[in-house]
């Protein structure tokens, strides 16, 4: 009986780290550089560390500035850059973004350029020469940077 119970035991913190740590943390830099290298595949010069196509369809994890941009705060967005620096506002790219699907920003806990840590399943939109990212399944929690 104590042996079952050991492996009772370490069969659940084996199961529960997998599914704690199978997310893979990204950073903005390499979600740049993912991008151009796709929309200018010859004219990179930074070592691609991974694509957009590796990270597809995979559960990740971004920290970044909360946007609340929807007129009735049903539009989030998570930002390289505070809301003035952001892709709207400025000359950087979309890859400086990434929509978050079907996020519900329950009694206003978060604001506009909050930091905040978002973990999904990241999904590309392609419209004519660019992608956009969308976070969908998505948890979000404040954090520092």
């Amino acid at each position: 009986m104590r042996v079952r119970t050991v492996f009772l035991f370490f069969g659940f913190i084996l199961f529960y780290s997998s599914s704690t740590f199978s997310q893979q943390r990204i950073t903005w830099k390499e979600l740049s550089i993912a991008y151009r290298s796709e929309i200018f595949p010859n004219e990179s010069n930074d070592k691609i560390t991974l694509s957009l196509k590796d990270i597809e369809g995979k559960q990740i994890t971004v920290r970044g500035y909360f946007l609340d941009l929807g007129a009735d705060s049903m539009w989030f967005m998570l930002s390289r850059f505070p809301f003035e620096n952001c892709f709207f506002c400025t000359g950087v790219g979309p890859e400086t973004v990434i929509e978050l699907g079907g996020f519900e920003n329950e009694k206003s806990k978060f604001k506009t350029d909050d930091i905040v840590t978002a973990t999904g399943t990241l999904y590309l939109v392609k419209e004519e020469d660019e992608y956009f990212y969308i976070l969908k399944n998505c948890s979000v929690i404040p954090t520092e940077f």
